[in-house]
C-alpha cells in the first residue's frame, strides 16, 4: 500500500516511534551519563585541537588562514564520507527539504509520525549556519587576545557560553524541548564561571581594555547558540518522513556537513579581509603532519556535540565541553613536562561539580 500523505499514513498505520530515551525520573539516567561522557571526550578533542591549529596559526603568521584551511580540510573528509553514505545523501536531502518553502506536508508526516520528538518539522535558515559561530569565535580570537590574553578571553567566552546555553534550553531553541531555569541549573554556569577564572587568576590582571571583553563574550553566546541549531539538523536530518525510520549515524553526519560548510563560507570572508591586511604568509606553509590535523578533530567534536544535544541539552552539553576542555589542557601540560599550578587543578574540581549539579538537580526527559 502506497502512503501519500501525513494523514493517511496517520490513519492506516498504528506504528509509533519508541521514545529515544525512557523517563526515570529525577537523577542523571545511564542515557544522560553516556551523553555527558561523550561531550566530554569531544571537550578532550577539543583541547587537542586548540593546540594543534595554535601551533599551526603561529607557524603560518595567520590564524585565520589556519583557521580556515582546516575547515576546509573538515568540509572535504565530510564531503567523501557524505558522498559514500547513501543514507547521509538522504539525510542531507531531508535538510535541504525542511528548508524549502512550500514542504508544510512533510513537515506534518514528520511531526504525525515522531509525536514525542521535540525540533520535527521545518528548518528556517538561521538553523543551518550555525557554523558560522566558528568563524565569530576566531575572529574574535584574534581581534582581542592579543590584548585581552589568552585567560581571560576564555573566562568571557565560557561566561557567555554558559548562560546562553541556559536560554537556549529554556525557550526550545535545541531539539530537546524546553528546560526549565532551576537553581540547580543556574548553579552549572556560575560555577563553570568561577572555575575558569581561579584556573587563570594568575593571568587575569594583565587586560589593559575591559571593553573588549564583549566580543568574546558574544561570541561564547553564539558558539553556544551552535550546538543547539546543530542538534536541530541533526534531528531533522535523522528522521525520515513517512517512514517510522530514525538514523543518528547520517543524521549527526549531514548535520556536521552543513555546519563546516558554513563555517568555511564564513571563514573564507573573514580570511580574505585578513589577506587584504597581513598578505599570504612569508615563510611557507609547515611541513609537520599533525598541524593538518585540526579539520578531522574538528569533526570529531562538532559531530559529537550534534550527536548527543539532544539527549542532554545545551547546557549540559556546554559545561561537559568545558569539563573536557579545561581536563584537556592539563594534561596536554602534563605530557609536556609541565607542573600544574594548585590554581588549575580547583578550577578542574569546580568544573566537574559544574556538571554534576545540573545533572543531579535536572529531571530526566
Amino acid at each position: 500500500m502506497t502512503v501519500s500523505t501525513a494523514s493517511e499514513h496517520a490513519t492506516t498505520s498504528t506504528t509509533t516511534t519508541a521514545p529515544e530515551r525512557p523517563a526515570t525520573g529525577r537523577g542523571l539516567d545511564r542515557y544522560r551519563a553516556a551523553g555527558v561522557a561523550a561531550a566530554f571526550g569531544a571537550g578532550l578533542v577539543s583541547a587537542v585541537q586548540s593546540r594543534v591549529n595554535g601551533s599551526f596559526g603561529a607557524a603560518l603568521g595567520n590564524g585565520f588562514l589556519a583557521a580556515t584551511i582546516n575547515f576546509a580540510s573538515a568540509l572535504v573528509i565530510l564531503g567523501v564520507l557524505v558522498a559514500l553514505s547513501p543514507k547521509a545523501r538522504v539525510a542531507l536531502t531531508r535538510v535541504w527539504d525542511s528548508l524549502r518553502a512550500g514542504r508544510k506536508r512533510t513537515s506534518d508526516a514528520m511531526r504525525a509520525l515522531h509525536p514525542g520528538v521535540p525540533g520535527i518539522g521545518r528548518l528556517r535558515w538561521f538553523q543551518v549556519i550555525g557554523g558560522a559561530a566558528g568563524g565569530l569565535f576566531v575572529t574574535a580570537q584574534g581581534v582581542t587576545v592579543s590584548s585581552l590574553g589568552v585567560a581571560l578571553f576564555v573566562v568571557a567566552v565560557t561566561a557567555g557560553q554558559s548562560v546562553s546555553s541556559l536560554f537556549c534550553d529554556l525557550f526550545g531553541f535545541a531539539p530537546g524541548g524546553r528546560r526549565p531555569i532551576t537553581l540547580g541549573r543556574a548553579v552549572g554556569p556560575a560555577l563553570a564561571v568561577v572555575a575558569v577564572v581561579v584556573a587563570n587568576w594568575g593571568n587575569l590582571g594583565s587586560a589593559q581594555n575591559l571593553g573588549l571583553v564583549a566580543l568574546p563574550v558574544v561570541a561564547g553566546v553564539f558558539v553556544a547558540a551552535q550546538h543547539a541549531v546543530n542538534g536541530r539538523v541533526e534531528t531533522t536530518a535523522s528522521h525520515a518522513p513517512y517512514i517510522d525510520r530514525i538514523d543518528r549515524g547520517a543524521g549527526a553526519l549531514a548535520a556536521t556537513f552543513v555546519n563546516f560548510l558554513a563555517g568555511t563560507v564564513a571563514l573564507l570572508a573573514v580570511l580574505v579581509v585578513s589577506l587584504l591586511i597581513q598578505g599570504l604568509p612569508t615563510d611557507g606553509f609547515p611541513t609537520t603532519w599533525w598541524m593538518y590535523t585540526g579539520g578531522a578533530l574538528g569533526v570529531v567534536f562538532i559531530g559529537t556535540a550534534a550527536a548527543v544535544v539532544h539527549r542532554i541539552g545545551a547546557l549540559l552539553l556546554a559545561l561537559s565541553l568545558i569539563a573536557g576542555q579545561i581536563t584537556g589542557a592539563l594534561l596536554l601540560d602534563l605530557a609536556a613536562g609541565g607542573t600544574p599550578a594548585p590554581a588549575t587543578l580547583v578550577g578542574v574540581a569546580l568544573t566537574f561539580a559544574a556538571i554534576t549539579v545540573p545533572a543531579l538537580t535536572t529531571r530526566a526527559r
